[in-house]
């Protein structure tokens, strides 16, 4: 049994084609960089509405709780200021709406509209709600 050139390989080293990527592949990787790109753009334009209202969530529940030695308009009055500094939108009293009181399960709700701008002029209008419902404590300590 003989051998013949066309069967012999060259030692220690492994074809030219599986030396660089095809041309198949690099468009795939292409394609997977363009898709993570994309993902990574969403996730931080549309996180940020989400966790302002995190934070007026927070500030809220603050404000509640303290509510035994002020009134429910010194309450919105500096939710609006501090809605300001959060980076919301202009805030009003009828975007406040509370029911209950000192002593009591109280809710406070929040509506009011953010607008996440996109690419070019276009905007993306987010209605959101802020929510939050706890007992407010007669007297405070």
């Amino acid at each position: 049994m003989q051998w013949k050139w066309r069967e012999v390989k060259r030692s220690g080293s492994s074809s030219r084609k599986s030396e660089r990527l095809s041309g198949g592949t690099k468009f795939n990787v292409f394609l997977v960089l363009v898709f993570l790109v994309a993902v990574g753009w969403a996730v931080a334009t549309f996180s940020a509405p989400y966790l302002r209202k995190d934070k007026l969530e927070n500030t809220m529940a603050d404000r509640m709780r303290f509510l035994s030695k002020s009134n429910v308009e010194d309450m919105i009055i500096d939710l609006t200021d501090e809605a300001k500094k959060i980076g919301l939108p202009p805030l009003t009293r009828e975007n406040f709406y509370f029911e209950g009181g000192p002593g009591q399960d109280s809710l406070l709700r929040v509506k009011y509209v953010e607008k996440i701008k996109l690419y070019d002029d276009k905007w993306y209008v987010m209605p959101l709600v802020a929510e939050k419902e706890l007992h407010i404590p007669k007297e405070m300590y």
